[in-house]
């Protein structure tokens, strides 16, 4: 499982959005986090690290390169000069952090993902990378305290983020009933990039199923097929945008040529091989 997975299924948005690692291995953090003041820690600012975000994304930094989720926050204003002072906390441990040297960024803890307060935890990376760095730097999600299971939508009804499909394709235990169901079944599927309107058909005919083909698609991004290649040399971040759904379910026991014959069919109706907005070569 990834952040971004979790970041798509309560609506936050990347492009606007920054994560910040606080580490515990700081004395001043720690300092900060003890009197309970770790928002005015993060508030205080030496340099303008917020200033082109509307969010961020706030973790600690438990150990080495593991981070802690405990809120997002929004800016909702800056204030720079003698008045920083004024915001100190009464009983902050380290007052040079308010100074006049500082900026303190007013930010609003929102209700987004509260759910997952200190219970999310992340795997940051390399000590060495940033504190702060944009949300398009997927992170590994290490752990999720008492998260529950999700439930198959149903076919008709499923529609699956590239983030997504990789926890499907790990076989996480919370998704345990999408595994079974489209492991189960083949099918004619559409891929779309929701950013640039671009669409392909395919079918699957195999013993694994749908399952087995877009685990294709998750771990090359192109899944072997010409066009799609072709777009990403193109665009080579568009693969996170793409989107995937069923647009019928075919038998097990289905043979290539009539798996084809519908996929076939399913290209004239939706006219995916026009070079305009189709993926399809052929």
């Amino acid at each position: 499982m990834h952040l971004s997975s979790i970041f798509k299924e309560y609506g936050v948005d990347i492009s606007q959005t920054k994560l910040v690692r606080h580490p515990m291995s700081k004395k001043d953090v720690r300092d900060a986090f003890q009197h309970g003041m770790i928002e005015a820690y993060q508030a205080s600012q030496s340099k303008n690290c917020f200033d082109n975000c509307r969010y961020i994304a706030s973790f600690i930094g438990t150990n080495k390169t593991e981070a802690l989720f405990i809120g997002i926050y929004e800016m909702v204003g800056i204030i720079t000069g003698p008045k920083v002072k004024d915001m100190m906390p009464k009983g902050y441990p380290h007052p040079d952090h308010f100074d006049d040297k500082h900026m303190y960024y007013k930010l609003k803890k929102l209700d987004i993902m509260s759910d997952m307060d200190k219970k999310l935890v992340i795997e940051w990376g390399q000590a060495t990378k940033s504190w702060y760095q944009w949300a398009r730097n997927d992170k590994e999600v290490l752990s999720i305290s008492n998260r529950e299971e999700k439930e198959f939508p149903g076919y008709e009804e499923l529609i699956v983020s590239y983030s997504e499909l990789g926890d499907i394709v790990a076989e996480e235990d919370r998704y345990r009933k999408w595994v079974d169901a489209l492991k189960n079944v083949n099918g004619i599927y559409l891929i779309c990039d929701t950013k640039r309107n671009k669409q392909y058909i395919g079918s699957t005919y195999n013993d694994d199923g749908i399952l087995r083909r877009w685990s294709e698609y998750y771990k090359s991004h192109h899944g072997g097929d010409v066009n799609i290649k072709k777009h990403l040399k193109k665009y080579p971040d568009a693969f996170y945008d793409f989107q995937f759904t069923i647009l019928r379910i075919l038998p097990k026991n289905i043979t290539e040529k009539e798996a084809t014959r519908i996929e076939n069919k399913y290209k004239d109706k939706l006219c995916t091989r026009n070079q305009v907005y189709g993926l399809n070569g052929n």
